[in-house]
């Protein structure tokens, strides 16, 4: 099934598991290595998973340089920091260098992290330099993510995903309260992007 042939009328006769399947499925590790990650901001909770995992990532050496995206304000351990900064400092406490972190505190979307997270990637080292990205995100928002990215990413930049949570999480989201809703929000919004042309059609 493709983004484009969602409707709200889909969505509603679809179970949890199902729709679970369209959003999360196939979403994996896929052993890649890459120039630079982007790392996608979120809540609290969620942005320090994705950046730990993007942690161990950079110390399994498969990535050079890690770019956290998200200007979003959150309390954390007292403090009113943005996405990005929350994760920068999760990334360094997990051992990852700060000369290897570059914040991009703009982005408020998801289409903004691939906007901003390039202008900084483009001003830090130009793209004529850089090969490969990974988009270091939570399972269930990464097609979405992939998909934003190939739209806004140069051409030549070569897109691979790197989930922070696996397969297993679908307990995790079951037992969460909103986890319905959020389903329902992201297989309606990757309809929304395709449809209104800011994005390339996609299997789901």
């Amino acid at each position: 099934m493709k983004a484009s042939e969602i409707t709200k009328e889909f969505i509603d006769s679809q179970s949890f598991d199902e729709k679970w399947k369209l959003d999360c499925g196939g979403v994996v590790d896929e052993g890649k290595s890459a120039d630079i990650a982007i790392l996608l901001g979120s809540s609290p909770q969620v942005a320090v998973e994705r950046a730990k995992a993007c942690a161990t990532l950079y110390k399994e050496g498969r990535i050079k340089y890690i770019v956290p995206s998200g200007g979003v304000k959150w309390d954390y351990n007292g403090e009113k920091l943005t996405e990005a900064d929350l994760m920068r400092r999760v990334l360094i406490s997990e051992g990852v260098p700060d000369t290897v972190i570059f914040c991009d505190n703009e982005a408020r979307t998801t289409k903004e992290n691939m906007i901003c997270a390039s202008l900084v990637i483009e001003r830090k080292f130009e793209f004529d330099n850089i090969d490969s990205v990974i988009i270091v995100t939570s399972v269930w928002h990464m097609k979405r993510s992939i998909a934003l990215a190939k739209a806004f990413l140069p051409r030549k930049v070569k897109i691979s995903a790197y989930p922070s949570f696996p397969d297993a999480s679908l307990d995790y989201v079951k037992s969460t309260p909103s986890a319905q809703g959020f389903l329902n929000d992201s297989l309606r919004l990757m309809a929304l992007l395709v449809n209104k042309d800011v994005v390339e059609d996609f299997e789901l």
